[in-house]
């Protein structure tokens, strides 16, 4: 499905960009001085950007429920693409929540502090499922649709690392090189094998 890759490039894209206003947002703060207006500014430019960003990855996973049972192409290599290139702003964003927790942790702001680790884990595994349903969904098709793939036990674990933090890249690599096998047993030649 072209509109699925489409839109796990433009998530990418856009998590990246969503996190700007907050780097500014910081590098601003290390100066002395009143800067209320702009942090009020660069905040509402987060939330702003963040609205088109959910709305692109819930699309990624409506695509990738739909793929289920119609999807003709294996989406794993974008997948694994999209996942490789989100590593860093994955460390980032972890900063950048602890560091704003460090900022929460007067006695003041204390009840902000699982306000915000609770919104950052939502999101944050919101944005991964987004990437990750791809491959699940694609999985699912050939078990359970096409009928062209029998469930194992390698396979399964591979789904179920596509579903948790940090795992869910080693899940993406091993759903790519296993399919690259799967394509590549099915592409050779009997007759040629049994020649060597």
């Amino acid at each position: 499905m072209k509109a699925n890759k489409a839109t796990l490039i433009a998530q990418a894209i856009g998590m990246y960009l969503m996190h700007i206003p907050l780097y500014i947002f910081f590098i601003v703060e290390l100066f002395p001085g009143e800067h209320q207006s702009i942090a009020k500014g660069l905040l509402l430019a987060l939330l702003i950007l963040t609205v088109p960003v959910v709305l692109i990855c819930a699309a990624n996973i409506v695509f990738a429920v739909i793929s289920i049972f119609k999807g003709e192409t294996d989406p794993s290599k974008t997948v694994l693409k999209v996942k490789l290139a989100l590593i860093p702003w994955y460390v980032i964003n972890f900063v950048m929540c602890f560091v704003i927790v460090a900022v929460l942790s007067n006695p003041f702001m204390m009840l902000g502090i699982p306000a915000v680790i609770g919104l950052s884990l939502c999101m944050t595994y919101f944005f991964m499922l987004g990437t990750s349903l791809a491959d699940v969904a694609n999985y699912l098709r050939k078990v359970y649709v096409e009928k062209s793939e029998k469930p194992s036990k390698s396979r399964i674990v591979t789904v179920i690392c596509l579903l948790i933090f940090c795992l869910d890249i080693v899940g993406g690599v091993a759903f790519y090189r296993q399919n690259e096998r799967a394509k590549f047993a099915s592409n050779s030649d009997p007759a040629i094998s049994e020649e060597e």
